[in-house]
Formats: C-alpha cells, structure tokens, sequence
C-alpha cells in the first residue's frame, strides 16, 4: 500500500529562476501575444511578450499559471522560426491569462 501524499512528500515547484537555466526548445505560435510555446515534461510552458518597457518584456506561464516575469531571453532557450501549426502542445493552450 502506497503512503499517501503529504506536505513533506510533494516535490517542491521548481522556481523561476531554476525554470530560466533548463535548456527548453520552444516553438513558435500564431498567437500575437503568446509567441512561443513548449512542452517540458508533463508541463506546457508559453511564453507571453508584455507593455515593455512599463512592464517586464516577458512572462512565462506554466500549465496557464503565472509563474513570474524577466527582460532577457535565456540562453538555454532556444526559438524556432517555423510556426507551429496544431502541434499537441499548441493545441493543449488556452490563452485565458491575458490582461
């Protein structure tokens, strides 16, 4: 019988600078707002372009939650130039996060 999950057995939420090191291959979408998409284990991230410069130029959301804001694109990302047109991780994003 497995023990039941508890506070002290749930992982901890990797943080967002933790997120801004991993290495992620996003693809580009046809959304305006949210330019890129990926999907990094069980997690679809995308990646919103913000007001800049009254407002951080990005914010990364994971599994459509905010998770925070930052100006410079990480190294470890890469971003490719196709578009991706109705990739399972594109078609899993429901852009309700919008301001």
């Amino acid at each position: 019988m497995s023990e039941p999950l508890t506070a002290d057995r749930v992982p901890p939420r990797m943080s967002l600078d933790d997120r801004l090191i991993k290495e992620v291959k996003w693809l580009k979408t046809n959304d305006p707002t949210a330019l890129w998409c990926a999907q990094v284990g069980a997690e679809t991230w995308t990646v919103r372009v913000n007001d800049f410069p009254e407002e951080h130029l990005y914010t990364l959301f994971v599994n459509d939650e905010e998770l925070g804001s930052f100006d410079e694109w990480p190294r470890n990302w890469s971003r490719a130039e196709d578009v991706s047109n109705g990739s399972s991780v594109e078609s899993r994003l429901r852009f309700h996060h919008r301001a």
